[in-house]
């Protein structure tokens, strides 16, 4: 349990329903939404239904504020279940189509579910960042509950890292809000949070004190969710004091309650704190039962999370893919009023005194332009493709790992069916996406070579005055194999992005050596590092498959202090 519930503030989802917009379609969108709403605290699945209709529905009608909307209440019911990894792509998803559409309150919601995100694999530095960011964009907003809600969950965070005073002012900031403009559901978030905050302490009676008044408002309220995590909290309090009964008759009602509310993460606290309840009242029998329920619970939550995050990519897989379509239509569009465009000035130029021999002038430049119309849809064509390189192709092989991750043994025949479909169609959308990328070659590396390449590369990266880039190289005029060179330079392309996005440095160094063996790439940075357990993830992953292509190796390290430093490591005899 996490101590208080996650949560999407009442004036935030109330102003992304009430979104005036015509058309029957967008009626319905906030319909959708709006009954979504109603159910994020009293049923989950129904929640979670009616968000994705709505969201279906936006993209077919293209409105990109439904979609936002929709992603919103999806975030929420994720945090809710404890589903980060799909609420950190949600939350980035959000935020680039909240870019794009201008709309900062829902920029400073993605920040915030980021924060949630970061939070919960202890990354404190990077929650911090995001929850410092949508608290000035909501205080800027006058969106009071929704900074509220960012205050507690940054005094949650310095609650987790045993700031404990630091912990106490942040909530008392929002509990101050939320008593401002009467928040009662926000009052008991923040007496939950502060209970746990006792946990801590070690003073479990003030922790019982704390939930049993945050419980007393959910029950005033009619808040399912929230009656069911302060009980999940308080049967686990009464197993900390020692008070077996109590924990025992507690985790029962919190397992009524789960059933209602349809939360896998919440009955199995329940059955975790009932079997430890049972096993300090020394029946152990009765707490190996409700053991062997926890772990069939967990290996069957495990799988609904995996058909969730699929169904989820393949929700922001279609947009991407009526995205493009758009975009393609878009581009016919123009391309056909060009036309009507030179039609119309030859048909002018036509009736001028000089007929046949402009008319002949005007076919040579016709010719022409349509030949720098074909250059220049060949040049955004390879643009394109790079595009898809980095984001589609790296979905679309997520996709296809979750994909193998169904057992197809539990699925019907027609289910199968499906499956299979949907799995060919993924395996040669991600194939046609890879042929096309790696067709790809940058001018300046086929033509000059890594070391030009690379350096043009870090010239263009200081250009930004972001991040100091410094490039050395310990040999000069000397050519590798044009995989090597190309492999090499997409590491780079692919670890400075990482850079940027997740390291906070101002200052990087790439680095080409060679000795007898080997060539050595390095590439080092002075931000916050990264954690103890790494995950390859789609990006680090994706340079973990061009090493090993190259029969190399790949080093990383976190070295006392800050920053980060990757070695990779390729033999000679593949660099020739």
């Amino acid at each position: 349990m996490k101590g208080s519930p996650k949560k999407t503030t009442s004036s935030q989802l109330s102003d992304l329903t009430n979104v005036p917009h015509p058309g029957q379609d967008t009626v319905e969108i906030n319909r959708l939404c709006e009954r979504a709403r109603y159910y994020l605290y009293q049923d989950a699945q129904k929640a979670m239904e009616f968000a994705n209709k709505a969201l279906r529905l936006s993209q077919e009608v293209q409105w990109d504020k439904g979609k936002l909307i929709s992603y919103n209440l999806i975030s929420t019911a994720y945090l809710l279940d404890g589903s980060y990894d799909v609420l950190r792509e949600l939350a980035n998803e959000t935020f680039k189509l909240a870019k794009k559409t201008e709309l900062p309150i829902y920029s400073a919601h993605a920040r915030r579910f980021l924060g949630e995100s970061y939070s919960e694999y202890r990354e404190w530095d990077s929650a911090r960042i995001h929850y410092d960011y949508a608290i000035k964009e909501f205080d800027r907003l006058n969106e009071d509950s929704a900074k509220a809600v960012c205050l507690e969950s940054m005094g949650s965070c310095f609650r987790e890292k045993d700031d404990l005073k630091t912990a106490l002012l942040y909530y008392d900031q929002a509990l101050q809000i939320f008593e401002k403009i009467g928040s009662s559901w926000g009052k008991a978030s923040v007496l939950q949070s502060k209970g746990f905050l006792n946990i801590r302490r070690r003073d479990f009676d003030g922790a019982e004190r704390m939930f049993m008044q945050s419980l007393d408002i959910y029950k005033r309220t009619n808040n399912l969710f929230g009656q069911l995590n302060v009980l999940n909290d308080l049967a686990n309090t009464y197993n900390l004091n020692q008070k077996y009964e109590l924990a025992a008759e507690t985790s029962q009602k919190a397992l009524s309650f789960a059933e209602l509310y349809h939360s896998e993460q919440q009955t199995n606290w329940a059955i975790q704190s009932l079997s430890r309840s049972y096993r300090g009242q020394k029946k152990y029998e009765d707490a190996f039962k409700q053991l062997e329920q926890l772990t069939y619970n967990k290996r069957r939550l495990y799988t609904e999370r995996l058909e969730r995050q699929f169904t989820m990519y393949q929700l922001m897989y279609e947009n991407e893919q009526m995205g493009t379509a758009i975009q393609k239509k878009t581009i016919e569009d123009q391309q056909r009023v060009q036309q009507v465009l030179i039609v119309f000035s030859c048909l002018i130029v036509a009736f001028a005194a000089f007929l046949w021999l402009n008319n002949k002038k005007l076919r040579r430049k016709n010719a022409e332009i349509k030949e720098a119309l074909i250059e220049g849809q060949t040049l955004e064509r390879k643009r394109v493709a790079a595009e898809l390189h980095d984001h589609l192709g790296g979905t679309l092989a997520s996709l296809n790992w979750y994909l193998h991750g169904i057992d197809k043994k539990v699925l019907s025949s027609e289910e199968q069916k499906i499956y299979q479909s949907v799995h060919q169609m993924v395996t040669s959308a991600y194939k046609e996406v890879r042929s096309l990328s790696h067709n790809l070659m940058p001018a300046e590396l086929e033509e000059h070579g890594l070391g030009m390449a690379l350096q043009r590369l870090v010239d263009k990266l200081n250009d930004s005055n972001l991040i100091h880039f410094n490039y050395s190289q310990s040999f000069v005029d000397k050519r590798l194999s044009n995989q090597v060179e190309f492999e090499l330079y997409s590491i780079v392309l692919e670890l400075t992005n990482n850079i940027f996005k997740h390291s906070g440095a101002d200052k990087a160094a790439i680095t080409l050596s060679e000795n007898a063996k080997s060539i050595y790439l390095t590439i080092t940075d002075n931000g916050t590092g990264m954690p103890s357990q790494i995950k390859y993830g789609m990006g680090l992953g994706n340079v973990k498959s061009r090493v090993q292509s190259l029969s190399g190796k790949i080093d990383i390290q976190n070295p006392e202090g800050k920053g980060t430093v990757i070695v990779i490591e390729i033999p000679q005899n593949s660099a020739s």
